[in-house]
């Protein structure tokens, strides 16, 4: 089982030279990543259900692989993902969570739990998804910063 956190810091106030985004801008965005994510990663395809409460389940394609997950929104704070039972599929988690410690100073803390495929000693599985985590989140971040630029204003 593979459990990773990781921190992205978005707002820092003491540098003018990275473009400010709003926690609604970063909201915007991070919705917009969990509804569509193919916005953000082209490998994928996926097709999401409603918004019924906060919720919604969606469907992930990648290669020949298919995940099956429910996504509930608590507005404004937290994106929380999981993989549904009763799928020929791993089992995984995910959370995405503003921190804003001071005024405008925004992080968003990401957080990771899935199982792993350890058929291959000779590679570790875990690092290479830890570093393509990360990456996958700090472009995402920049994504958001650009869409917020164009698209939301």
């Amino acid at each position: 089982m593979l459990k990773f956190k990781h921190t992205i810091q978005v707002n820092d106030p003491s540098d003018k030279s990275v473009a400010f985004l709003t926690r609604n801008h970063l909201w915007q965005g991070l919705v917009l990543r969990a509804r569509s994510p193919e916005k953000f990663n082209h490998a994928l395809q996926c097709r999401s259900d409603k918004l019924r409460n906060n919720t919604f389940t969606r469907t992930i394609v990648v290669g020949n692989t298919s995940f099956h997950e429910r996504v509930i929104l608590y507005p404004k704070q937290k994106i929380r993902t999981e993989t549904i039972n009763g799928f020929d599929q791993i089992n995984a988690q995910s959370s995405t969570l503003i921190e804003e410690p001071e005024k405008e100073s925004l992080f968003v803390h990401f957080s990771y739990k899935r199982e792993l495929d350890l058929d291959d000693k000779q590679v570790n599985i875990a690092e290479h998804l830890k570093a393509a985590y990360v990456q996958l989140d700090r472009d995402a971040i920049t994504l958001i910063r650009n869409l917020a630029d164009s698209e939301f204003n």
